[in-house]
């Protein structure tokens, strides 16, 4: 069977993303910090291997992927879904605000991508995928940091692709084209109608899809929006 590792595995698109790879016969290594998101994971998911690391952090980034390599000498696909949202006014945004949202968004993909490459590119054909964002495309109002780390992201991956081409690895950008139907979204915006927003499952079955695809149906960009 294939191996999927999938960080921010605790959040909801991570947790619905691991219960779909899960259902189609993957072994899975789910990686989230905290001891609560690892319990959680625990409970929710025996079978598989759980990691509390702290993806910004690059030695503990780097023991992990090493410790999974050591239990199941296989990884397939990385979902690198880790990552985080905040709002502020572009020149009132402080350097701490800077560093927490290229932290969040970009420090995590970095370091999960530093450390499994080396294995990745093992497979005769592997997948790295993060998630990017609208604003990175387009710009957002009060979101000019959450951009341009998303950005960030995605020309990342795109350059990473590149280059591990003929190693086998192929690398997607996955972009929810709206606001994600979370619990947390849904209680940020109490009078919205969620009907519009993207469900987690449709990103979920996106990810599998890109990470199935042959090296002949690669697919190096992914936008998912929902119909009102």
């Amino acid at each position: 069977m294939p191996t999927a590792a999938i960080t921010g595995a605790a959040g909801t698109i991570g947790s619905v993303t691991a219960e779909v790879f899960a259902d189609a016969g993957w072994d899975l290594a789910l990686i989230d910090v905290g001891d609560e998101n690892r319990a959680t994971l625990e409970a929710a998911f025996p079978d598989a291997q759980v990691f509390d690391t702290d993806l910004t952090d690059e030695e503990a980034t780097m023991e992990t992927f090493a410790d999974l390599w050591a239990e199941q000498a296989s990884l397939d696909a990385v979902l690198a879904i880790a990552g985080g949202f905040a709002m502020q006014q572009a020149v009132e945004s402080t350097t701490d605000d800077y560093a927490h949202m290229m932290d969040l968004n970009f420090r995590t993909l970095f370091h999960t991508a530093r450390a499994a490459v080396p294995f990745l590119t093992r497979a005769e054909s592997s997948v790295l995928l993060g998630v990017s964002a609208p604003a990175a495309l387009e710009g957002q109002a009060e979101a000019g940091l959450y951009g341009a780390s998303k950005a960030a992201v995605a020309s990342y991956l795109k350059s990473l692709g590149l280059e591990e081409q003929t190693a086998g690895l192929r690398t997607t950008v996955l972009y929810p084209m709206g606001v994600v139907d979370t619990p947390d979204n849904r209680e940020a915006m109490p009078d919205a109608d969620p009907s519009g927003w993207v469900a987690p499952r449709q990103l979920a079955d996106t990810m599998l899809h890109a990470a199935t695809r042959s090296p002949r149906g690669h697919v190096p960009e992914l936008k998912v929006h929902a119909t009102p």
